[in-house]
């Protein structure tokens, strides 16, 4: 069971439920955790996210400043690199994937360094709007042709990892957008890292950053991704 936790939440203009959010978390460690490092990431924001989290919650929380706006890749890879616990999950800050399914997680831990939440695996539930679930079905036949197989979800913004795998992978990955998940189990796979994939409830929440758009900038990242394994970029 995991008890020693770092917990990496990336977050955009989230000042309207960043609160929330930071106590849901706080409270949940409280009950199941001997030692949290919560590390909330501003990328870039300009409504006062990161000043609003220093001040409500003060020296239970690490704020990671970003100047400017990177993408979310970049957001969680600057909290991967700067976690110091031996575990990290990195959570969404809408927490659409309620932070009591890190349970299901944390269960399969001894089982692999990589633990990944999966809104498609059989025993998911998932509640999302008609068209979000086409695109993203349509996303995970793109992801599946061009980068990485085998896996029913890898865009779930909620992943366990072993800290040392994960800030080894998350040196070598290329993408700052949304497709940094896929790259990062391709090159998890590369490197020969057991992925296990775990069905969790997840809930649509209003004020989502994925829009239409987000689908086309995930299509042109697995194409990014699949041009640097031809080009050799991911050396051994």
């Amino acid at each position: 069971m995991i008890r020693d936790l770092t917990i990496v939440v990336p977050a955009y203009n989230e000042a309207r439920r960043i609160e929330a959010t930071v106590e849901k978390i706080l409270a949940w460690s409280a009950a199941n955790l001997d030692r949290l490092e919560l590390l909330i990431v501003d990328d870039g924001s300009t409504d006062g996210t990161a000043d609003l989290v220093e001040r409500r919650f003060g020296d239970r929380v690490r704020v990671l400043r970003r100047p400017q706006r990177g993408g979310k890749g970049a957001a969680v890879r600057t909290g991967v690199l700067a976690a110091t616990r031996p575990w990290l999950l990195f959570a969404d800050a809408d927490l659409s994937i309620p932070i009591e399914e890190m349970a299901k997680l944390g269960a399969r831990a001894d089982e692999a360094p990589i633990v990944i939440g999966s809104k498609r695996a059989p025993g998911s539930e998932i509640v999302y709007p008609g068209l979000r679930k086409a695109l993203g079905s349509l996303g995970g036949l793109v992801v599946s042709g061009l980068v990485v197989s085998g896996f029913h979800d890898t865009q779930c913004g909620f992943k366990l990892y072993r800290t040392d795998v994960a800030q080894h992978l998350f040196r070598i990955a290329r993408i700052d957008g949304f497709g940094f998940d896929f790259e990062v189990l391709y090159l998890a796979r590369r490197f020969g890292h057991r992925v296990v994939e775990v069905p969790v409830r997840v809930e649509h929440q209003l004020g989502s950053t994925v829009r239409a758009g987000s689908y086309l900038q995930v299509l042109r990242e697995a194409l990014q991704v699949w041009w640097n394994k031809l080009r050799g970029v991911y050396a051994r």
